[in-house]
């Protein structure tokens, strides 16, 4: 079933700064750290970087404790719950920087590991910012909380899959779970968004 609700943000690599607290804590380094390496890394892969998010705005049902009903899914958790307390709808979304990314992370983890950890960690970063984007532009239009991702608090990771699915994330974005539930491309977030 085909889900026509479901909204597309796209940025540029330009659009998005990549945090630097965000990139020194990935690193294991001072905020700040610069070299050529890492700068050809970072150059590099803002060549490739495909930035995209799916989401809906969905309606919030907390009249069970801990269960917090999105119409199309129930999850049961105690964090999310006090998370959206308050709440009566949730954003629901997705992040990629895209296949490109996980491909590229594949070669460089062959042909340089030190290329490999940076362009990891900025890879990580950017998702990140990609994010932050996203949640800030939703933020300037509605009252929200701060997004809570499956995997985090109590939340299972399982709840990814109807998630995904009802983001048409395989044709959205690119999306695909496995039997572990973990996405590909792996620089990839899901997370939901409760809105006051």
């Amino acid at each position: 079933m085909k889900n026509n609700d479901v909204r597309i943000i796209t940025a540029s690599p330009e659009a998005v700064e990549i945090n630097k607290n965000e990139l020194a804590q990935r690193l294991k380094t001072n905020r700040g750290f610069e070299n050529d390496t890492l700068e050809m890394c970072k150059k590099r892969l803002l060549k490739i970087i495909n930035y995209k998010c799916a989401y809906i705005r969905a309606p919030l049902d907390l009249s069970v404790e801990n269960v917090c009903n999105l119409g199309f899914m129930s999850v049961k958790s105690k964090n999310l719950y006090k998370n959206l307390s308050g709440c009566k709808e949730v954003f629901v979304l997705a992040w990629t920087t895209g296949i490109a990314v996980d491909r590229l992370l594949a070669r460089l983890n062959v042909t340089s590991q030190a290329e490999h950890f940076m362009t990891d960690a900025l890879s990580s970063a950017a998702v990140e910012s990609f994010c932050d984007y996203v949640c800030d532009r939703l933020k300037s239009e509605n009252n929200c909380v701060p997004r809570f991702s499956p995997g985090f608090g109590d939340v299972s990771i399982q709840v990814q899959r109807p998630l995904l699915e009802r983001l048409n994330a395989a044709e959205n974005l690119g999306i695909t779970l496995n039997t572990a539930y973990l996405m590909t491309p792996v620089k990839s977030v899901t997370a939901f968004m409760g809105i006051k």
